[in-house]
């Protein structure tokens, strides 16, 4: 139920060939949005505190908020991504002040089980290799009660809604980076392959539900962009405060 699968390599290759123009990219495809959205989206989830997971963080764009929002408080981060190259990038924008950057993938997240405090995603679910273990597998080192704060681009469940937003990420997206960067249309045209594979918003929260309960749910741009913030199933273990914790998670 969902992920790139076969398509998965095709575009971590076409990410990393981007590689120091990805936020750049990002701000010109996003019509500006993509700070103003990753702000939003850790604020929608409180202070970042704990364990923090930034998984699929790339070259950390969404790090650098979860830091400069997280200071005063006692966390420590892990940037994981699938891309080594990617994590070497990100050393030139993310402090390495209580930060750790590991390279696997979220299907197979190198952690104990039940030590992530906090998990953000920015525009990165969609880009899972197989979408269905790779919830399950982030729910199994996710501590009970902790949150999970994906923004993403959505499938909108209304069909017109979802046929405007196929044709801007088919067509018009790669015609805004071709103005502004002319040698990476085609990488940016890699986006409608993940659409076109992202299941419906309903459908993605269906199978979110069954790891997590869903407590805020944010719809932007005619619904083609949402933040999500859910909470990890289960009972708070007694004793256990995230914000008393300063340490790494391996």
């Amino acid at each position: 139920m969902g992920g790139l699968g076969r398509e998965w390599r095709r575009v971590v290759e076409g990410i990393e060939e981007i590689g120091p123009m990805y936020p750049w990219l990002n701000r010109v495809i996003s019509l500006g949005l993509d700070r103003f959205v990753r702000r939003l989206s850790v604020l929608s989830a409180g202070n970042p505190v704990g364990r923090i997971l930034d998984a699929g963080a790339g070259d950390g764009s969404l790090s650098i908020v979860i830091q400069s929002l997280a200071r005063g408080g006692r966390h420590f981060l892990v940037m994981l991504d699938p891309s080594e190259r990617m994590l070497r990038l990100s050393q030139r924008r993310v402090s390495s002040e209580n930060t750790d950057r590991v390279a696997g993938l979220l299907e197979h997240p190198p952690f104990a089980p039940r030590t992530i405090d906090r998990t953000y995603m920015a525009f990165s679910l969609r880009d899972v290799y197989d979408l269905e273990e790779a919830v399950k597998s982030l729910a199994s080192v996710m501590r009970d009660e902790g949150l999970l704060t994906v923004v993403d681009i959505a499938k909108p469940d209304n069909a017109a809604a979802a046929a405007i937003h196929h044709l801007y990420w088919r067509f018009v997206s790669p015609f805004l980076a071709a103005l502004a960067f002319t040698r990476y249309w085609r990488q940016i045209r890699l986006i409608h392959t993940t659409y076109r594979l992202l299941p419906s918003e309903s459908i993605l929260l269906s199978l979110l539900r069954r790891h997590f309960t869903p407590i805020i749910t944010r719809r932007l741009l005619l619904g083609g962009l949402h933040i999500l913030v859910l909470r990890r199933r289960g009972e708070l273990r007694q004793g256990h405060d995230p914000s008393r914790f300063h340490g790494p998670v391996r």
